[in-house]
């Protein structure tokens, strides 16, 4: 069981970091805690990752709301 827990919670961490590969060093790192919280279901797909975040806008952290404002 923990053999398959192990090899599942891998190919997750493969597909959230191709996810996150359209955004800078930068933003991954600010949202990345705050895309896990609050857009769990949306992870892997940038575009409505982003979209969560943004109606979260108000509850994500201040270096991730930096972010969004750069743009």
């Amino acid at each position: 069981m923990r053999r398959i827990l192990a090899i599942v919670m891998l190919l997750e961490v493969i597909s959230i970091s191709a996810a996150f590969a359209q955004g800078t060093a930068e933003q991954r790192n600010a949202c990345k805690d705050d895309a896990y919280r609050f857009c769990p279901y949306d992870v892997p797909n940038p575009t409505k990752t982003e979209a969560c975040l943004r109606k979260y806008i108000h509850s994500i952290s201040p270096a991730c709301r930096h972010q969004f404002h750069k743009r």
